[in-house]
């Protein structure tokens, strides 16, 4: 027995292996110095593997100078190190790296602020921008703000983009749920009074309705549950109600058909899988952070708190509802292929076989036309070879008949002079 009275025995569920040998789907990561956010975020990204295929794809090796400080590099050895586990420490010089970066270790951090902050290093410290575009473009959620003038129903449009769909809460005080916090953010609202803006038509300020429409979907759609308030006083302070959120999302059944703009591609898909969950542990001022992840392609759910690593089921998620200090506060969804975009790929498959046979269909009328016009020029050379012929035959027997008449002419005057040749 050990002294805490445990048995001393391994049992069938450890036998001495570690955490990464024994999940191999998901590895803890150590706490260098309230490092908890980042570790939680490091989940986040081990279970997007889309994100590890793009980072593959770059030559990292390009990078010679200032690569100590290269974020994306090391990124990438971290997606790389994580299943070795020979490697016991495949994310300190990530951490060292984000420290010189001045996301300090040792010191608190949001999570929704460094995934903003890793995102944006991508993008300045990769030197191919195509493949940094691609890895932003995973998360690219692209709207289109639409104001419209109450008075003279004028519009304006303006395009923008995120990375993180900031969703505010407190919709209700007890069983909000993810759908309403959507459906809220998407709703139409109605600007007066002290909020009146001003109208290009009318040259004044009037009522407006104010309003996102989506122009795009990510791949990857990240959720941000705006869990941190400020008072009127100026203190933060955190809010604990629920937000129930389910491990499958729609968003055909959550928004109405206006949300979506005149420009979205009917065939993008609507349909996402939840894959990571980030919680935060604690109060506005002080606090932990922990991940739920699940693997691409997997349906079961682990538990990362920062080294410690534990299979847990979808109830224990659900957990992170609300009520308590343990709260989800991001949530990351997988787009999911559906049968639209399938049934977009087979007509368009079916528009190209019939887009060839049309073509192959021209090129044989366009043969058979032309061997019949070979053949009506064969026929009309033949036939006018023919006549031809027949002319120079007739125009023979033509000669042919004076040479005889002629012959036979000069036969009988000569025949006196043929019968004494004969007889010499």
């Amino acid at each position: 027995m050990t002294p805490d009275g445990r048995s001393g025995r391994r049992g069938p569920e450890n036998n001495g292996l570690t955490p990464e040998r024994r999940f191999p789907r998901c590895r803890g990561l150590e706490n260098y110095g309230l490092t908890c956010c980042v570790n939680a975020l490091l989940q986040s990204f081990i279970a997007t593997s889309e994100l590890k295929d793009l980072l593959d794809r770059w030559d990292s090796s390009s990078v010679r100078e200032d690569a100590l400080d290269n974020v994306p590099v090391h990124l990438k050895g971290v997606l790389g190190a994580i299943r070795d586990p020979s490697c016991r420490a495949p994310h300190k010089d990530f951490l060292r790296c984000l420290d010189r970066q001045h996301i300090r270790l040792n010191v608190q951090h949001d999570a929704d602020e460094v995934f903003l902050a890793v995102l944006n290093f991508i993008q300045q410290q990769m030197d191919d921008k195509v493949l940094a575009l691609e890895i932003q473009s995973l998360y690219r959620l692209s709207v289109e703000l639409h104001h419209q003038c109450v008075e003279c129903s004028s519009n304006q449009f303006l395009p923008s983009s995120s990375y993180l769909l900031s969703l505010p809460l407190h919709i209700r005080n007890q069983n909000n749920t993810l759908k309403d916090c959507l459906a809220s953010f998407f709703e139409l609202q109605k600007l007066s009074g002290i909020d009146n803006c001003f109208c290009d038509q009318c040259k004044t300020r009037t009522p407006f309705t104010h309003g996102h429409r989506i122009l795009s979907l990510p791949t990857i759609l990240c959720v941000q549950l705006q869990r941190f308030r400020y008072s009127d006083s100026g203190w933060m302070y955190k809010l604990d109600c629920s937000v129930e959120f389910q491990e499958s999302l729609d968003f055909q059944d959550i928004c109405s058909r206006d949300v979506f703009s005149k420009d979205f591609q009917k065939n993008e898909g609507t349909k996402y899988s939840l894959f990571a969950v980030i919680v935060h542990s604690g109060t506005a001022m002080f606090g932990h952070y922990t991940a739920f992840v699940r693997a691409t392609g997997g349906s079961d759910w682990f538990y990362a708190n920062d080294s410690h690593v534990e299979p847990v089921s979808w109830e224990t998620v659900r957990e992170t509802y609300g009520g308590r200090s343990r709260t989800a506060y991001m949530l990351l969804y997988r787009r999911e292929p559906t049968q639209t975009q399938g049934g977009g790929e087979g007509e368009e498959q079916e528009g190209e076989r019939q887009e060839g046979e049309r073509r192959e269909g021209e090129v044989q009328e366009g043969e058979r036309q032309e061997g019949g016009r070979r053949k009506r020029k064969k026929r009309g050379g033949e036939k006018q070879e023919g006549e031809k012929q027949e002319g120079e035959k007739q125009e023979g027997a033509v000669h042919e008949g004076g040479r005889r008449e002629g012959k036979k002419q000069g036969v009988g005057g000569n025949k006196k002079g043929r019968n004494r040749k004969g007889r010499n």
